[in-house]
């Protein structure tokens, strides 16, 4: 059962209308939101002062408060909270200008509920960005304190170079030139370091070196101490930032006779031991270099991700033994068409991997796709025999944007995976550029709608079902019926992907809760035969919500299954309820009139909760998961929660607490006076009605 992000949100607007308006925007678009409607400048102050919020939406003008006063309590208090201006009138730039230059984020049409979303969007990700930021600096900061102690106390000599000259030096770098504090070292040429013997074979490795911009080298020379005496050594160079400053790194180690031995270990392991070329570590090691010199300098380049088709069908064919040739021929030809300046690798038993550097996506997708022509060709001898083989080719683009190496590497092996989903190319034998989800997404939701009605006729779908445990002792099994739709990635699609996309039509929503609800009963009534007492939840889309006739068919196919009243729960949630109000007090008396419960879902973020469920005829109420994912969080988290259970139970209404992931939050719901939990700590969904209870 997944949860939605929670938005802590601060309201000023006019009418109630209004602020459930901007609500039901934002729990559409995925938001568990938490409102606080703003009546007074006090009232703001203090709320700012409680807790932490996400963002301010406010009417330049309402309730005798101004938008300025809001801002300057914000500055007062030192808080990080972007404020939207909401007007019912045409923005003219002059106040646009002017609001812009208060502090305020943005300025949008109360109509225009498309642009803002969006305005909001981008504001809560540059929120989130500023808060990651704010994080990363502390960790930076303790990390610069740990690295400067492991600077100071490491055997090895340290120094940071920047443009030739130290900035840096350890103590063992000071004692193996005899210098006695670093500032006798500070603007000193590194060159002074080498002895003269050896100073024009370091000239040119340094000129070498700043033509190789963000990579690492090594150089065994020849230096010379404080007493002048010439000494062998190796040194090892990097870059690096020192006091926000970029650099080289420098570190020098007394040379031995085993130095070459070294080297030769060191190419062995970053080396694959079948093929001959690079490994996995080596490879994540070298794309981290290269992502960093995008980042830093602006380079470009992409990952190709090679996956061989068919590999397991293959290895069966022609056995485990010969497979190993096979492989060869390709490490062969990735070699010859990548080069070693692209770090050809073999990453997984069927899997090789490049890095392009200097090349565009159109460069990249024309190398992969001549890789994939060539191994497409290849005829391979084994055993007798003329073996052939394809590849899908992901390529996932580097560049100033790049952030984690290994983002990256997914990103090219979900373009790989996504080569047999093209047209033609359904056992693969393909090149494929990464896609952001947004983009792709316009594309696989075409043929939703088909997929979803082929399952209707074909009993497509799957049904889950996950326990529900009674905190409070009650012998009786419960379950809520989880609908998921298969898919050929073997992903399968939740009913809240298709229930909440406007593409799918209410028609077919409501066939598809009559096939849930005929396939649970009937599921159900089998069990029930096998001497279990046990209830099911079952999930209701607004679209049911309003077809007048689901009530007295729902009654039918309760008696044909030959259940007993109240052995399963209809299960609608709070934001429908609230839209949906007069359907849903109908829906839930003719119900209740038959002997059916039913359930609230997704709980306690409407502005006035309990004022809409004075009007359902419910049983039970289950609370929205932000509630439970923030209940570790701060001890307000807590006190909002314990605050509604409290309501709920004087009104008499049995209480569900979902996605429970620990025991520390049992405990304190125990205490609560909760009625069930659900969630992973209990048990993850499964395809049937397996836990045992006896052991609770």
């Amino acid at each position: 059962m997944a949860s939605r992000e929670t938005l802590h949100l601060l309201l000023l607007c006019r009418t109630q209308n209004e602020a459930e308006g901007i609500v039901s925007l934002l729990r559409n678009a995925g938001s568990a939101t938490r409102v606080h409607l703003v009546t007074s400048v006090d009232d703001f102050s203090e709320q700012l002062q409680e807790k932490t919020w996400d963002l301010l939406l406010a009417e330049p003008s309402c309730h005798g408060v101004e938008y300025q006063d809001l801002l300057r309590q914000i500055r007062r208090l030192s808080k990080d909270l972007p404020l939207i201006l909401i007007t019912h009138d045409d923005i003219e730039p002059m106040q646009m200008e002017a609001a812009l230059r208060d502090g305020a984020a943005s300025m949008v049409p109360m109509d225009e509920s498309n642009l803002m979303l969006l305005v909001i969007q981008r504001e809560l990700e540059h929120l989130r960005s500023r808060r990651a930021r704010r994080k990363l600096e502390v960790s930076l900061r303790e990390s610069e304190k740990r690295c400067q102690g492991l600077l100071q106390s490491s055997k090895d000599a340290v120094a940071y170079v920047h443009d030739g000259m130290h900035i840096f030096a350890n103590q063992a770098y000071l004692d193996l030139f005899g210098y006695q504090s670093p500032e006798e070292l500070e603007g000193m040429p590194i060159m002074d370091m080498i002895d003269a013997s050896a100073q024009k074979e370091f000239k040119a490795f340094l000129k070498s070196y700043g033509q190789q911009s963000g990579q690492t080298s090594k150089l065994a020379t020849t230096g010379i101490d404080g007493e002048g005496k010439a000494f062998p050594m190796n040194m090892d160079f990097s870059p690096a930032t020192y006091a926000d400053e970029r650099c080289t790194q420098v570190v020098i180690r007394m040379r031995e006779d085993s130095s070459e031995l070294e080297g030769q270990l060191e190419e062995v392991r970053s080396r694959d031991l079948l093929t001959g070329l690079y490994n996995k570590p080596f490879y994540l090691n070298r794309l981290e270099e290269v992502v960093d010199q995008a980042v830093m300098n602006s380079a470009k380049g992409a990952v190709v991700y090679i996956n061989l088709d068919n590999f397991g069908r293959l290895k069966s064919d022609i056995g485990i033994a010969h497979t190993d040739t096979v492989l060869n021929h390709i490490a062969a030809t990735l070699r010859d068409q990548l080069g070693e300046r692209q770090v050809a690798a073999r990453i997984g038993e069927d899997i090789f991997a490049g890095i392009l550097m200097g090349r565009d996506a159109e460069q990249a997708l024309e190398a992969a796709e001549k890789l994939r022509d060539t191994i497409e060709h290849l005829l391979i001898e084994v055993n007798n025999r003329t073996v052939t083989l394809t590849c899908s080719i992901g390529v996932a683009l580097i560049n100033e944007n790049s952030s984690k190496p290994m983002d990256i590497l997914q990103q090219a092996h979900q373009a790989a995976d996504d080569v047999r989903k093209q047209e033609g190319h359904e056992h693969g034998n393909g090149v494929h550029l990464f896609q952001p989800p947004e983009q792709a997404k316009a594309e696989e939701q075409q043929d939703l709608e088909q997929s979803l009605i082929a399952a209707i006729k074909g009993n497509g779908f799957r049904l889950l079902f996950q326990p529900l445990i009674n905190l409070r002792g009650e012998e009786v099994e419960h379950y809520e019926a989880l609908l998921r739709l298969p898919v050929a990635d073997g992903d399968d699609v939740s009913a809240g992907e298709f229930f909440e996309n406007p593409a799918v039509s209410d028609e077919i929503k409501r066939k598809i809760d009559r096939w849930v609800i005929l396939h649970t009963t009937k599921l159900l009534s089998e069990h029930r035969n096998k001497g279990h007492n046990t209830r099911v939840f079952i999930n209701l889309s607004a679209a049911s919500l309003a077809d007048e006739s689901l009530a007295n068919w729902i009654g039918v196919a309760i008696n044909a299954a030959k259940l007993p009243k109240g052995s399963v729960i209809f299960q609608f949630n709070e934001e429908d309820a609230g839209k949906m109000l007069k359907q849903c007090h109908d829906f839930t008396l003719s119900l209740m009139e038959r002997g059916v419960p039913t359930s609230v879902s997704r709980f306690g973020c409407a502005l006035k909760p309990f004022q809409n469920l004075k009007h359902l005829e419910t049983t039970y109420v289950k609370v929205d998961g932000s509630f439970t994912q923030e209940l570790g969080q701060s001890p307000d988290a807590q006190k909002h929660l314990q605050e509604l259970l409290t309501q709920l139970h004087e009104e008499e209404k049995r209480t569900i607490v979902p996605l429970v992931e620990s025991a520390n939050a049992v405990a304190s719901l125990w205490q609560m006076g909760v009625h069930f939990i659900q969630g992973y700590y209990v048990q993850a969904p499964q395809a049937g009605m397996l836990y045992s209870f006896s052991e609770e």
